[in-house]
């Protein structure tokens, strides 16, 4: 199989914890009376549009433009409180500060047209006070009938997003403070609830991070994977909503899914969308607006989520995870490693946690043969349907069924379960491991610790109840005290013979042929990692690594898994033909290691990566940063992390012309104790020029390689076997 590629990732995530926004207690004599009875606008839409990020900045100063070409009506108020970065995007008099507007129409897609109504001067759009400020104002300066409140930047799952280090260093928001900023602007407005609540953001669209907004809204849209700088349609929903304003979140919330990149004005109009061609795929004449659209929905995912059948999805997974202590935990680890997997947070040494719900409770069920489980799935499944209004995914993501869910491996569960974990699972998704048994049950798996089903408490999800409790009585951490995990009916034993080879010469159009026995009966997946010596630095950079496919290859839901036999294993033979790849800017070229994402039938199924820094022009900032590339190794998309080596929250960027990207190179050199360490250095950097970089496949430099077969198993232990070949002209 040539070039199919997956994510790994370790906790790294340091987000400065702000002081909770705690709900007021209403006072009965200055409770205002709820705004729907005075009012006689339909609806208000309020954005909380946090672009202090040179990322995101011009995206979603484009996405308030594209507000403006529907504007608000006599019947939909729309309102947008903007903060800008200092030194990224230059337009529109490049102001810095935070700003208040009242939507107007306006055709101009460049410049704002919309009301100032305020300067706030510089605010920390990473404290809920700022969130709890902008809605309070909002919902009673414009009272309406219904109200939707739309938050826009980074997203990073039950972590929390919203990012900004302007005044201070590393703030932002965990799912808990907008848990808890909600409460409070509902309590101060006297507002029962949202109509609609949107995630314009990454990895929202996850259990953990809606059971936070669940109890005070109707309604709510989010995403399960990272989204598109093109963010979501927001003149096709306004215009939707001016032009039927009767209608309620539920259709709002399935617009936003309709519409999402297809009739996005950077899609629909012909100049922004020429514009759009030319920053993201160096192509200067008129692109058709559905192949462009088609294109940019690869690899999405957006569901519209209907709240009010949320508590009784919590309800089914519970059901669900209690029925998973009959199952041998092994297929539920079987099931965790081939389900739909999404983009991770958490650095580089495991598999990403964020997988697909759906998917996964599926494949549970192939892998066993239970009838009580196989029930427990189909009363699973219909809550799950009913949760869901709209689902719409890529052909990329073909795993997606609407909601994901944390299921780490044993090492990531370490790091997010301890005393001192940061961030910690249970504290920063603590509505979530109070309604559920979820964390319960990852204890179960991991430590064999009985789940009791009367700890979960169904009244944190209530609307009426939410905001009584204080959160804090469901974070301890999940690991307590005992934090050893043993992974128990998991057989963790991997076993190798020593590498043998067919040739240990090989020139120009020849391959060679790599055998050993593999034991174990938990094998995950199967790479192929070559390394060339390297005299001068006495290392090896590593060059290529890939995928080994099985004999048998098995589909389920659309994503392709390798099924090994035990003849795979006892008699298993590789031939590897000597291959470098490298990336081009069309002036420069360099070489590049692609690693693996996503394993596939063929070629055109897979998905690789590029690891590097990405800088700024303007400012010089830099970024750890992703380039995606499909099977075929044809670019896809080019994603930018908030944290340091793949952490924190991610989004895809448009790059601009004088921007740099720097390929990072993994080598294996000795250390102190004289073992082979992997450690990342810079290497030759492209610079963007408007153009996509270009990948071209060359033979293998002569020298010296060392050719490894690892194994993976179900909770991402590993072993190896080298053998040395050497290249020749």
């Amino acid at each position: 199989m040539r070039k199919q590629r997956l994510l790994s990732a370790v906790i790294a995530v340091i987000i400065l914890s702000l002081t909770l926004v705690l709900p007021a207690k209403a006072d009965p004599a200055q409770t205002p009376e709820h705004q729907s009875t005075l009012a006689t606008r339909e609806w208000l839409v309020m954005l909380y549009q946090n672009a202090d990020d040179e990322v995101l900045e011009q995206d979603i100063f484009t996405d308030l433009n594209e507000a403006e070409l529907v504007g608000s009506s006599d019947a939909v108020t729309v309102v947008a409180q903007m903060d800008r970065y200092d030194g990224g995007f230059d337009g529109d008099g490049d102001w810095t500060t935070v700003k208040r507007f009242l939507v107007m129409q306006d055709d101009d897609l460049t410049a704002l047209g919309s009301e100032e109504i305020e300067d706030l001067g510089e605010l920390n759009s990473g404290d809920p006070q700022t969130l709890v400020d902008f809605a309070v104002w909002a919902m009673t300066t414009y009272p309406a009938k219904k109200y939707a409140l739309i938050l826009s930047d980074h997203g990073a799952g039950w972590v929390g997003g919203w990012n900004d280090d302007a005044p201070y260093e590393g703030s932002s928001l965990t799912i808990n403070q907008i848990d808890q900023a909600l409460a409070t602007i509902l309590a101060e407005t006297g507002v029962r609830q949202f109509e609609f609540l949107g995630f314009d953001a990454c990895l929202m669209s996850q259990v953990e991070a809606i059971a936070g907004i669940a109890p005070y809204a109707r309604y709510a849209a989010a995403s399960q994977e990272t989204e598109p700088a093109i963010g979501w349609a927001y003149a096709a929903i306004l215009d939707s909503l001016v032009t039927r304003p009767k209608q309620t979140g539920r259709d709002v919330a399935r617009t936003v899914v309709r519409t999402y990149i297809v009739d996005d004005a950077r899609i629909q109009d012909e100049d922004a969308r020429r514009a759009y061609v030319l920053e993201n795929y160096g192509v200067e004449e008129d692109v058709d607006p559905d192949e462009l659209a088609e294109q940019e929905r690869q690899s999405v995912t957006l569901t519209a989520i209907n709240l009010t059948k949320f508590p009784a999805l919590i309800e089914a997974l519970n059901e669900f995870a209690f029925a998973l202590t009959e199952v041998d935990p092994a297929a539920i680890a079987r099931a965790r490693t081939y389900a739909q997997s999404f983009e991770s947070v958490f650095g580089e040494d495991a598999p990403s946690p964020y997988i697909d719900l759906g998917h996964f409770a599926n494949l549970v069920v192939q892998f066993t043969e239970s009838e009580s489980l196989e029930q427990a799935l189909r009363d699973f499944t219909r809550a799950y349907k009913a949760a869901i209004l709209a689902e719409m995914h890529g052909a990329a993501r073909p795993g997606a069924t609407g909601y994901s869910i944390f299921f780490p491996t044993p090492n990531l569960l370490f790091a997010v379960g301890t005393e001192s974990s940061e961030p910690s699972y249970t504290a920063y998704a603590s509505r979530f491991a109070g309604a559920s048994l979820w964390d319960e049950f990852l204890l179960f798996h991991y430590k064999n610790r009985d789940i009791n089903p009367e700890v979960v408490e169904p009244a944190l999800l209530d609307p009426k109840l939410a905001a009584s409790f204080d959160l804090e009585e469901f974070a301890a951490p999940l690991l307590g005290d005992d934090v050893d995990i043993t992974s128990p009916g998991i057989d963790t034993e991997l076993g190798m013979a020593p590498l043998e080879v067919s040739s240990d010469e090989i020139g120009e159009g020849e391959t060679v042929l790599l055998a050993t026995q593999i034991t174990g009966d938990n094998v995950g997946y199967i790479y192929i990692e070559v390394s060339r010596y390297d005299e001068e630095s006495d290392a090896y950079i590593l060059e290529d690594m890939d995928y080994v496919a099985a004999e048998k290859t098995v589909e389920v839901g659309g994503v392709y898994y390798p099924a090994w036999s035990a003849a795979d294993l006892d008699d298993f033979i590789f031939e590897w033909e000597p291959t470098i790849y490298s990336l081009s800017d069309g002036e420069t070229e360099a070489f590049a290691l692609f690693e693996p994402v996503i394993y596939g039938a063929s070629d055109k199924d897979g998905e690789y990566e590029v690891k590097g820094i990405y800088t700024f022009a303007d400012s010089g900032q830099e970024r750890y940063a992703v380039m995606k590339f499909n099977g075929l190794l044809e670019y896809k998309s080019l994603l930018l992390f908030t944290g340091a080596g793949r952490t924190g929250a991610p989004r895809a960027v448009t790059p601009r012309a004088g921007d740099t990207f720097t390929i990072s190179q993994q080598w294996y050199e000795l250390d102190e104790e004289g073992e082979w360490t992997v450690n990342e250095y810079p290497g030759e950097t492209l610079t963007f020029s408007g153009r996509p970089f270009t990948v071209t496949a060359y033979h293998s430099y002569p020298g010296e390689y060392s050719l490894g077969i690892i194994v993976t198993d179900l909770l991402n232990n590993s072993a190896a076997e080298y053998a040395t070949v050497y290249v020749v002209e």
